[in-house]
Formats: C-alpha cells, structure tokens, sequence
C-alpha cells in the first residue's frame, strides 16, 4: 500500500513539473509569436519602402529621359 502511494505522489510531482515546464514553453512560444510578428511588420515595411524607392527612381529615370531630349 505504501508503494502505490509513493508511486502516486511521485507521479503527482512529476505532473507538477511538467506543468510549470509547459507553461513556461507556452510563454516563450508566445514571445517568439510577438517577435515573429514585429519581423513580419518590419519585413512589409522595408518592402513598402523598396517599391516606393524603386517607383522614384523610375520616375527619375523618365524625368531624365525626357530633359535630354
């Protein structure tokens, strides 16, 4: 009987750790989550300013075009 018992309580530990080592993993994947989007934002950012840059230089482009001839 005492073996079931410490058997029990030694499974009741060993939940209570892989609780705490769960909720821990859940914040750091919630914190790679919030990172992930920060760099995606990031990401549309630099390619909003890559084709804003590439429409300029476009536009200068043509706008020499035209002042040469």
């Amino acid at each position: 009987m005492q073996s079931k018992i410490d058997e029990t309580d030694s499974l009741k530990i060993c939940i209570a750790r892989l609780e705490v080592e769960n909720a821990e993993l859940r914040k750091k994947f919630a914190e790679i989550k919030a990172r992930n989007a920060e760099l995606k934002a990031r990401i549309a950012k630099l390619e909003d300013n890559q084709t804003q840059n590439e429409l300029i230089k476009n536009q200068m482009s043509v706008s020499h075009d035209k002042t040469d001839n």
